[in-house]
């Protein structure tokens, strides 16, 4: 028992003020010497992956599993679609979860949890099982993300840290073209039954990486309170059923469903309960005052649209296997999507300026209407090579996106206080995995009406492909118009300070403070019985994971 508690306790240590996070819940950032921030870059990687391909592995799956498990078109669409209806129910209780009882608690009973039905479903198949793990997998690339961010900046020293929020979540969105590379080996080891492995091994791994290698502590707070629970309930139904509606309408039909119809039904009058509760709380669970500013709308709509584009590589590796690619073409194409993926990431990294930051996503946003129009182009075989620079170029824009997109909002929230920007975290998460949901079914039951007008397979794709390089021209207008307003803004805050400056009187010159010593604060090494116990769990995990390939272990 004792052993379980030094596991799941926090130690308490006191920061200097210029390493202490300014938002309770998230860890402080002490200076580490460079083995250490090496480990914390290995563990952000590995952490990040594993909440990446949790989801990845499935969903650039679909089809494989709805015949490998004998599925219906609907029954597999319900294995992504769960994932996302707890990812965006967790969204809302993970901030305050974090605040009070800390990440790591979190993080460490569903990591284990997630393990146990993975390994499950390896061996005991079943749609049931499958639900199950889908659900739990929601929960845990909510607790995992923001594990993968916080190691990830402390990698980083001060100057640099906004490089490692953006390489963070940046290894997360990675794990979409990992998959597709990964995949074809996984499904030719054991088919279905490699996946859940890898998944499982992953998690342990990532279980013993987080056990074994702490971050500093975190500012504890007491901000519970019995209102977040009914807000909880109606806000995360709601989000939940809007979630499905999103992921099932274009299979079962977005008029004939009755149950579709009904969710809307449930789901929109809770919503606007849950808004009026939160709008007269003195201490909400959501600021939607705030997030219902004009820049912060705008700035939703526009990450909204921009998931949406990013779902053409669906349809243009459908278009390439409608062209007659081989596997082996498949593959190489793959791997450019990776690269490309990889590149936006550093490129993001690189390059990140927290003044200039709507201008990146607007490049992003036109880099994939141009890619998307001249695969619209591509109907011959002859044109298979064009989607390696075009997928390459794509996944490159959604990964250079994402960076700039998370500190536009950060910063403008920080402007505001703590409160606005855990307000700001939460919308983020849901915008993107429900504009994760939306962008494929909006183009597929495109897809799927051109075809049904009589449209053949490859002209109903080229067709879609078009009407995303028309979204993405719109989304890039849109954004140089935000662009245009920050500029004005910006002038304007520049023109009072000027101002004020000039009517203001010389006064007495402030004596210069010292700067307080560092903590020195270093990661508490794990007793011995953990050590081995976690140890274990590693070895174990990376069994499973080269089990997955049937290799020797």
């Amino acid at each position: 028992m004792t052993t379980i508690r030094d596991l799941l306790d926090e130690e308490v240590a006191e920061f200097p003020v210029h390493e202490r996070s300014p938002v309770p819940g998230s860890p402080a950032t002490p200076t580490h010497g460079s083995a250490t921030r090496l480990a914390y870059a290995l563990v952000a990687v590995l952490v990040g992956t594993t909440a990446g391909l949790n989801g990845a592995l499935v969903s650039v799956n679909t089809l494989h599993l709805q015949q490998i498990m004998n599925l219906s078109a609907h029954q597999v669409a319900w294995l992504s679609t769960c994932y996302v209806m707890t990812a965006v129910s967790a969204n809302l209780l993970l901030i305050k979860v974090r605040q009070q009882y800390g990440l790591r608690r979190f993080a460490l009973v569903f990591l284990g949890l997630h393990a146990i039905l993975a390994l499950m479903l390896a061996f005991v198949p079943g749609l049931g099982t499958a639900l199950l793990v889908r659900a739990v997998s929601g929960f845990v690339a909510v607790a995992l993300i923001p594990l993968c961010l916080f190691n990830m900046m402390q990698a980083f020293p001060a100057r640099w840290r906004l490089r490692g929020l953006v390489l963070g979540i940046g290894v997360t969105q990675c794990a979409v073209p990992l998959a597709h590379v990964l995949s074809p080996s996984l499904l030719a080891s054991q088919g279905w039954r490699s996946l859940f492995l890898l998944e499982a091994g992953l998690a342990l791994l990532s279980l013993a990486a987080v056990a074994m290698l702490r971050l500093p502590p975190a500012e504890r707070v007491r901000v519970f309170q019995p209102l977040d629970l009914l807000t909880f309930v109606l806000m995360g139904s709601g989000l939940a059923l809007i979630a499905a509606v999103l992921g099932l309408g274009r299979w079962e039909g977005w008029f004939q469903a009755p149950w579709i119809v009904a969710s809307l039904f449930i789901a929109i009058p809770a919503l606007m309960a849950a808004g009026a509760i939160e709008t007269s709380r003195r201490t909400p669970l959501l600021n939607l005052r705030w997030l219902g500013r004009g820049d912060v709308a705008r700035f939703a709509v526009a990450v909204f649209m921009a998931r949406i584009v990013l779902a053409e590589q669906g349809i243009a590796i459908g278009v390439v296997s409608e062209l007659g690619g081989t596997s082996q073409q498949l593959a190489v194409l793959s791997m450019a999507m990776l690269g490309g993926a990889v590149g936006g990431v550093v490129v993001s990294a690189l390059t990140v300026n927290a003044e200039k930051l709507a201008r990146p996503m607007m490049l992003a946003v036109g880099i994939i209407g141009l890619a998307a129009l001249v695969d619209s182009m591509s109907d011959g075989a002859h044109h298979l090579q064009r989607f390696y620079l075009t997928q390459g170029a794509i996944a490159f824009a959604g990964t250079f996106f994402l960076g700039p997109a998370l500190l536009l909002g950060i910063t403008s929230a920080l402007q505001h206080g703590g409160r606005e920007l855990i307000s700001f975290i939460v919308l983020f998460g849901i915008v993107n995995a429900l504009g994760g949901l939306a962008g494929p079914a909006l183009l597929g039951s495109h897809n799927d009406w051109n075809r049904a007008v009589g449209g053949t397979p490859l002209g109903a794709s080229l067709d879609t492909l078009r009407l995303v390089a028309v979204i993405a021209g719109f989304t890039t207008i849109y954004l140089a118009v935000l662009l245009t307003l920050r500029i004005r803004r910006k002038l304007a805050e520049l023109r009072a300070l000027r101002d004020a400056a000039l009517t203001s009187q010389p006064g007495v010159a402030e004596t210069p403070i010292d700067q307080e010593l560092e903590s020195r604060w270093r990661p508490p090494r794990p007793s011995t019985a953990l050590a081995t116990v976690f140890t274990a769990l590693a070895l174990l995990g990376g069994a499973l994971v080269l089990a997955a390939w049937k290799l020797p272990v």
